[in-house]
């Protein structure tokens, strides 16, 4: 089977969030045993050097190439550029839109650029003839309404990351999808009097996937459906969850190379130490005692992190002994909280603003638990990560978490400690009883119970396989 996958991210190019790990280690699973092709934007700034095979491919199918459009001669103008990463094809779409680009996000004209995007990955799904056409998240989600609306249309499917980001945009703005080459029809996409990409998406997808089966339910009614639950209701049938997995060699304690030392459900509380102690050397800390809990935090600090609620917690909780290690960056008003914790309290609280791989990995090897307050989380990764890293988990009940992490007097074994999201007494209560964890005989089984988790891409490969059949069978 031939699989082209389109989205905005992919590690270790270009990574804001989830999506790119997702992506990168489920394709490298995928790659094993079909043929595996990932559309990207050539941005200015790359997490890697890429070493391209000198193939190209046009962003314009030659059947469109005589129009004369101001979309057309940007299309015409750019093309993709072929790559190779662990037996999967990149295709980086090189074009006068995203190059001058350091980040993917953020930027003006984000309607225009994507759907630009949008247009050459359905030309090249059409130029590769692939068996299955896979669009992440509302940046490609225009693809898929131009599969539909083809004369020769590619089964597709369509995986929602987060539902909060919908690229809703005014349509006096995207006029030029009713113009050549796109020729769409855009009133079905009106959500609130906006032209909404992730609407197009779901309303043309063949198959629909989320990435949790929590955050499928929860995306059926609202708040959490953000105004679209609606439409995935009318597609529910045809809408799956499906829980992400995790790269198990990029993120392995036993052969971490990013960490200070590596170790296994073995020696683990000797590695736990032996990282602690080089981890406080490293962040200017080498004061900390080792022997009580490190609590970890990594990730982009926004309004659905649920940070808010950490800091009340942590406030209301200093009589605990914890300490704390944040690492991410976002809303200017946390970063500075964050900034000015880190200075009036060092021996407590350490921010690092920033995203940085390495340290990433450092910080789940060093940590005895990992914080997740969120919101919403459609699945989160970093739990699994920590569960490999025999970091226990500290999570909200929401999406994906509240499917990966379990905690409850009927269960012999714990996976983690749960409290309910958007509640300081509840966080404060959780950490209060890491406390107790922390302390008592049953970390140990706590953390051998976690570290023999399987949170590999195996089982889930096997249902994208399931949903991919759906779609081909839906396009006959």
């Amino acid at each position: 089977m031939k699989i082209l996958h389109a989205s905005a991210e992919y590690f270790p190019y270009i990574k804001m969030g989830g999506l790119a790990d997702m992506l990168a280690s489920l394709t490298k699973e995928q790659a094993k045993t079909e043929k595996v092709y990932v559309a990207l934007p050539l941005i200015g700034k790359l997490g890697k050097t890429i070493q391209f095979t000198g193939k190209a491919f046009p962003a314009l199918p030659p059947t469109d190439a005589p129009i004369d459009s101001v979309v057309a001669s940007v299309l015409k103008a750019s093309r993709f550029l072929e790559a190779e990463e662990g037996g999967v094809k990149l295709y980086f779409f090189e074009s006068e839109l995203f190059q001058p680009l350091d980040s993917i996000y953020g930027h003006a004209e984000e309607h225009f650029r994507f759907a630009m995007f949008s247009y050459a990955c359905y030309a090249l799904s059409q130029n590769l003839s692939v068996d299955v056409f896979h669009a992440h998240d509302w940046h490609t989600a225009l693809s898929l309404a131009l599969q539909k609306d083809s004369v020769n249309p590619i089964p597709s499917v369509f995986t929602i990351h987060n539902l909060a980001y919908q690229g809703d945009h005014p349509f006096w703005m995207t006029g030029f999808l009713k113009e050549e080459p796109f020729r769409l029809i855009t009133s079905p996409f009106d959500h609130d009097g906006k032209c909404n990409y992730m609407k197009a998406g779901i309303l043309s997808a063949n198959q629909i996937t989320t990435v949790s089966p929590g955050y499928r339910q929860e995306t059926l009614s609202e708040p959490n459906g953000f105004g679209l639950s609606y439409c995935l209701r009318q597609r529910a049938s045809d809408y799956s969850g499906i829980l992400n997995g995790i790269d198990t060699d990029e993120w392995n304690p036993e052969k971490d190379k990013r960490t200070f030392q590596t170790y296994s459900v073995k020696n683990w509380k000797e590695g736990k130490l032996k990282n602690k102690a080089e981890l406080f050397q490293e962040i200017g800390r080498p004061f900390l005692p080792i022997d009580v809990p490190l609590v970890g935090l990594i990730g982009r600090l926004t309004h659905q992190k649920g940070f808010p609620t950490f800091l009340q917690a942590l406030l209301e909780r200093r009589h605990l002994p914890h300490r704390y290690v944040v690492l991410g960056s976002g809303d200017p008003e946390l970063e500075k909280t964050f900034f000015r914790l880190s200075e009036t309290i060092p021996d407590v609280f350490y921010f690092y603003k920033g995203y940085n791989e390495s340290l990433a990995h450092k910080i789940e090897a060093a940590s005895d638990f990992f914080l997740m307050p969120s919101l919403f989380e459609p699945c989160g990764l970093n739990q699994m990560y920590s569960h490999s890293y025999g970091t226990i988990p500290i999570v909200s009940r929401v999406g994906g978490l509240r499917d990966t992490v379990e905690e409850s007097n009927l269960l012999k074994f714990k996976t983690g400690i749960v409290f309910e999201p958007n509640d300081a007494g509840s966080l404060g209560y959780a950490l209060e009883r890491a406390k107790d964890l922390f302390e008592s005989i049953d970390r140990e089984i706590v953390v051998k119970n976690i570290m023999n988790l399987d949170w590999s891409w195996k089982k889930r490969k096997l249902e994208y396989d399931l949903i991919y059949s759906k779609a081909i069978e839906l396009n006959l």
